[in-house]
């Protein structure tokens, strides 16, 4: 019995260990890509989604206010007037990163957000940046 609780205790010991990492993990430069310009539209990618607008119609101040609005959100650099600009998303429970990197290139906005952590990101990244748009009409 005592082998048993002892098992448990060093299981639970190791969980929140790796919460807290994953909770305070900085996240590198080497977590912040950019992806070569494609046409204006939306791309579904393995972890993460991006999307690209011409830029005549999109403000980018409105879309900085509203991704800093965003709940649990942190503006790593950058503004709507010194592109590029990234963003950290973090999960309410165990505090997972997302990045979101909006830079200006061959006159589009280009957005992407991906998880730093895992392989899927369950959507999230999708329906966040959907609802970004959706709120400034795009």
């Amino acid at each position: 019995m005592k082998i048993l609780a002892l098992a448990v205790v060093v299981l639970l010991l190791v969980a929140v260990v790796v919460a807290v990492y994953i909770r305070f993990a900085p996240v590198k430069s080497a977590d912040v890509s950019l992806l070569p310009s494609n046409a204006p539209g939306d791309y579904a990618l393995p972890g993460g989604f991006y999307a690209v607008r011409p830029l005549e119609a999109v403000d980018p101040v409105a879309l900085e206010a509203q991704i800093a609005a965003t709940v649990r959100t942190k503006k790593v650099s950058g503004s709507a007037r010194d592109l590029p600009m990234i963003f950290i998303h973090r999960s309410l429970v165990w505090g997972f990163p997302d990045v979101t990197h909006v830079w200006v290139d061959a006159d589009n906005l280009h957005v992407h957000s991906h998880l730093v952590f895992g392989k899927s990101d369950l959507g999230v990244n999708r329906e966040r940046m959907q609802s970004w748009f959706a709120s400034l009409g795009l």
